[in-house]
């Protein structure tokens, strides 16, 4: 098996409090990737970071033959209890997938490419396992400050805790996160006619059950928070309670959001 480090060890032991959680804001995409995935004549679909199942559970049910892969031993049990029995769920992960040159119809990577350490190698790899002709989807969340960012901004101020260093990529491995640099990455893999589209998500969840994901370590801000002493926690917790009243509708939290869907098709 080969994984991704950098992403592996953002997830270890995350795998329950991510599936209560941010697996659902992450399958706002869903919809618009089922629309393109399931294309004429394609039967073979590989989904790679199937994550706790939700995509690929979907995709069983359109009547592909769907293989799908996911690095995180924690994530894989919990893909594998939302699967039919007989899906062919493997532990692998980018940047190198174990399988031969060109084998599926469809390659889908719904938020995996920024997680890896070398997002240009990683959708070379998506390309790689593509048949000619195939077709690569896959979903990366934009720069720019998001409603949730801008949200524990504000908390981490009024708690008085330094924000967290950058997470991001060295410059020569990273790339600019917007359409056109999205679809630079499709060019690189050799992807003919690529495009990309902006995806709006919008995603509720009820402030308890957000703020347990953050405090189980999810995220730059969840790690944050489990660095810091019981005392400067509770104030964090103050904070987030004050500050999140005003993204409430009804009894949830709502988090408006854009994603990239990149797609195009192996030469």
């Amino acid at each position: 098996m080969t994984t991704d480090t950098r992403g592996s060890r953002h997830w270890s032991g995350l795998a329950g409090a991510y599936a209560d959680t941010f697996a659902h804001y992450c399958a706002g995409t869903i919809p618009a990737v089922l629309e393109r995935a399931v294309v004429p004549g394609a039967c073979d679909v590989l989904e790679v970071g199937a994550g706790t199942g939700l995509l690929s559970a979907r995709l069983v049910e359109t009547g592909v033959r769907l293989t799908a892969t996911e690095p995180d031993a924690d994530m894989l049990v919990i893909a594998r209890d939302a699967l039919p029995d007989g899906t062919d769920l493997i532990r692998a992960g980018l940047p190198g997938l174990p399988f031969r040159a060109g084998r599926f119809d469809v390659v889908i990577a719904n938020f995996v490419i920024n997680h890896v350490g070398d997002p240009r190698a990683g959708v070379a790899e998506l390309a790689r396992v593509a048949r000619p002709g195939g077709r690569v989807l896959f979903t990366v969340w934009p720069s720019g400050p998001t409603v949730q960012a801008e949200l524990f901004a504000r908390v981490l101020a009024e708690a008085g805790v330094t924000p967290p260093p950058s997470d991001m990529l060295p410059p020569h491995l990273d790339f600019e996160r917007s359409p056109e640099g999205v679809a630079a990455l499709c060019d690189d893999a050799g992807l003919t006619d690529a495009s990309v589209t902006e995806v709006a998500i919008r995603w509720r969840i009820h402030p308890d059950d957000f703020w347990r994901g953050i405090e189980a370590g999810i995220g730059v801000i969840g790690r944050t928070v489990q660095s810091q002493p019981d005392e400067a926690r509770a104030r964090l917790r103050a904070s987030y309670d004050d500050l999140s009243r005003d993204l409430l509708d009804g009894d949830d939290l709502v988090f408006p959001a854009t994603a990239l869907l990149a797609e195009g098709e192996k030469a």
